[in-house]
């Protein structure tokens, strides 16, 4: 027996060929695994203005942070009124892409208001770098994208 291949027939193929993708495109998008931009987002949020106060201290500052990544070393260099200063804070590398890269290291600068930080352990691509910290009463906020070669 012969089957023919009529418009009935390819409209039935076409509509079983449709299912198909759309029943492996549920499955893959099912096993894709899904990162939040930050855990505790919407808590976050919340305080999100006493971030912004903090970034308006960190503006007023008569230098800007430089941040330098080269050769494995990460040199952040604070404005000069630093100098023999401790502030306290941290600084945290982000990681848009992978939250499981994300490490926190404290803030240690030394007698020329410098961090020297071992970039080793940053894979190649973006972080954003976020320091956090508070120096005579006030707190101060600053952030910059580096890329990792």
């Amino acid at each position: 027996m012969k089957m023919k291949f009529n418009w009935g027939t390819g409209i039935l193929l076409t509509i079983i060929l449709f299912f198909l993708a759309v029943v492996a495109f549920f499955i893959y998008s099912a096993n894709l695994d899904i990162n939040l931009v930050e855990e505790n987002y919407y808590e976050k949020e919340l305080a999100y203005q006493e971030r912004i106060d903090r970034i308006k201290n960190t503006e007023k500052l008569p230098e800007k942070i430089k941040i330098n990544l080269a050769d494995k070393t990460l040199m952040i260099a604070f404005p000069g009124i630093y100098k023999g200063k401790q502030p306290v804070g941290h600084v945290l590398f982000y990681r848009p892409s992978d939250q499981a890269k994300d490490f926190t290291v404290p803030l240690q600068l030394n007698d020329s208001a410098l961090q020297v930080i071992d970039a080793s352990r940053l894979d190649p691509g973006r972080y954003m770098i976020k320091i956090d910290w508070m120096m005579d009463g006030s707190g101060y906020y600053f952030e910059e994208a580096v890329y990792n070669q």
